[in-house]
């Protein structure tokens, strides 16, 4: 296993790095390692001892984000090497940092479940995973360039942003699109994706040079010269078609649902922290329960699958007796929150008491539409939602319809103000076409 490396903040804090289980980034309680499930599944064993990993070698919370990743929270430079150790162990750690750091890879959660997924995205995964594992040229990519596979069906990735994206076809081919252009594609066959993505990610590099002023992701590329450069650099047709917009609902993905003949349980955590101890004793209960697998979505909510009706109703029982939002209802599923101060030493303020209040203001429905932010980074919310506030020294900034860090539409709100903001506003500020 190669040596340790360390991330440690220096001024000013720069957005673009991320950590790994084998480049833990510095926080406000300890170290932060962040797991990157292949295909964002765990069986109920590996699921377990990750857990138990945790308890032992960090601070017992577990934090699920944006791009289905677990972030291990609370860990020491003295604990790591047992860390590693444990997760070597249940198949849960890369070679080396550089491959570690190229694998962000998001994938719909149920392609192999959902009847109305048009493809099993699992040889196309593995294809990609195979190029960024063998071709160390890809190593050179940003930290944050991100592959995204939608299979579509019930849980459908449209609302993820991707640098290189590939949407499953009904003729069984993939679409490949590129950030900042929805609606020129080339397409390709499932088992050729590592070979595409891998044209794509050197095509990028060539094209986007070095030096301050080169381009950190294809959006900015694609802006600067166009997607048909790109394309064309890489040795690919193209033609004009659009992309898929779906996102994912919330009463399809929280409760329990049928899959077939089985049934699969959608549980969230508020804001994406998980307790470990809960979340052991829902694993146990899953394991009783005969469930197969646990698979992670980029919605911090997580996915219990292989269990017939009543083993799915009592887990559903189970989960809201834990703690977990089983309920699609829950005003919380609503808001994006980071921890915000002090678990985040980038965080102006803890933000996640405001957050809860907040969300019991905003109208029922059904996707992401307030994001509340410790700082102008916005990990928890990377896409705009028709309300973002983001924390500074003196209060809240506004940004309405953007990100965390766009220009503030109003500065400096004290609560009282953003509470009064909410309360002025109808329903059709939350609308989802608002930002379709």
């Amino acid at each position: 296993m190669s040596a340790i490396a360390l991330r440690r903040p220096h001024a000013p804090y720069r957005k673009g790095w991320c950590p790994g289980v084998l480049t833990p980034m510095e926080t406000g309680d300890g170290l932060l390692a962040r797991v990157r499930a292949p295909r964002a599944r765990l069986s109920l064993d590996q699921a377990a001892a990750l857990v138990d990993a945790t308890v032992r070698c960090g601070n017992g919370v577990i934090g699920l984000s944006a791009r289905a990743n677990l972030h291990l929270r609370g860990l020491s430079e003295g604990t790591l090497p047992d860390l590693h150790a444990r997760l070597k162990e249940i198949g849960l750690i890369d070679a080396d940092p550089g491959i570690e750091r190229v694998r962000n890879i998001v994938v719909s959660p149920l392609d192999d479940l959902d009847p109305e997924a048009l493809l099993d995205l699992g040889p196309s995964v593995a294809s990609l995973e195979k190029r960024l594992k063998e071709d160390e040229n890809l190593r050179r990519l940003p930290a944050k360039f991100s592959f995204v596979f939608d299979a579509q069906g019930r849980l459908p990735l449209g609302d993820v942003d991707a640098d290189i994206r590939f949407e499953a076809s009904r003729d069984g081919t993939l679409a490949v699109y590129l950030a900042g252009d929805d609606a020129l594609a080339a397409q390709c066959a499932p088992d050729e994706t590592g070979d595409v993505a891998g044209r794509l990610g050197l095509a990028f590099l060539a094209l986007a040079g070095a030096g301050e002023a080169a381009p950190r992701r294809m959006r900015a590329l694609v802006e600067r010269i166009g997607a048909s450069a790109v394309f064309l650099e890489a040795g690919f047709e193209t033609k004009s078609r659009m992309r898929s917009q779906r996102r994912p609902l919330f009463r399809d993905m929280i409760g329990a649902h049928a899959y077939g003949a089985k049934r699969v349980v959608g549980v969230a955590a508020a804001f994406g922290e998980i307790d470990a101890v809960r979340l052991k004793a829902l694993i146990e209960r899953a394991c009783a329960l005969n469930a197969t697998s646990l698979r992670l979505t980029p919605r911090h909510a997580f996915l219990i699958a292989g269990l017939d009706r009543s083993g799915a109703e009592s887990l559903v029982d189970s989960a809201t007796e834990l703690g977990f939002i089983a309920d699609p209802a829950d005003p919380r599923l609503r808001v994006a929150a980071c921890p915000g101060a002090p678990a985040c030493m980038h965080g102006h303020q803890s933000v996640r008491d405001d957050a809860t209040r907040w969300a019991a203001m905003l109208p029922k429905g059904d996707e992401v539409v307030l994001h509340v932010s410790g700082c102008a980074k916005g990990c928890a919310g990377p896409v705009a939602t028709a309300a973002t506030f983001t924390a500074t020294a003196t209060g809240y900034d506004l940004i309405v319809g953007g990100r965390a860090g766009d220009p503030p539409t109003r500065g400096r709100l004290s609560d009282a103000e953003v509470m009064q903001f909410l309360a002025d506003q109808g329903p059709e500020m939350f609308a989802p076409e608002r930002l379709s």
